[in-house]
């Protein structure tokens, strides 16, 4: 056992030692709350910074519009919210691999009652009944 350890540390040492090339890439993070959603991007020598979306704001609403054969996101979809609320979900975070007898569902539902909830029946989860 002495043997090859002696036999490996030489071999280590000259790995170690070798110059390594390693790589200068930028990171984005996304922090996906309940109803807002933040974009962050960290470049190399650069401090981190928020990255803005379509409407110059560093926030972006969680909301989907599904009407007819259009989706709309944020606040496009937002905006079809005021007349239309049954066509634009929000704040599905909470929905997300629940069953449909799970509290959390009957908040929602309590919340948003222009919503159809039904279970689906291969999971046993929540599914969204909408008439188009």
């Amino acid at each position: 056992m002495r043997r090859k350890l002696t036999l490996w540390a030489p071999f280590c040492l000259v790995l170690a030692l070798l110059p390594s090339k390693t790589a200068s890439v930028a990171v984005m993070s996304v922090d996906l709350g309940s109803e807002w959603m933040k974009v962050a991007i960290v470049k190399p020598g650069v401090p981190m910074e928020i990255a803005l979306n379509k409407e110059s704001r560093r926030k972006t609403p969680i909301a989907v519009c599904l009407k007819e054969n259009e989706r709309l996101f944020g606040d496009s979809a937002l905006g079809v919210s005021v007349k239309n609320p049954k066509f634009v979900y929000r704040h599905l975070q909470s929905l997300l691999g629940k069953k449909h007898d799970n509290p959390q569902v009957a908040v929602y539902q309590k919340r948003f009652p222009e919503h159809h909830l039904v279970t689906d029946e291969s999971r046993g989860t929540v599914l969204f009944s909408n008439s188009e």
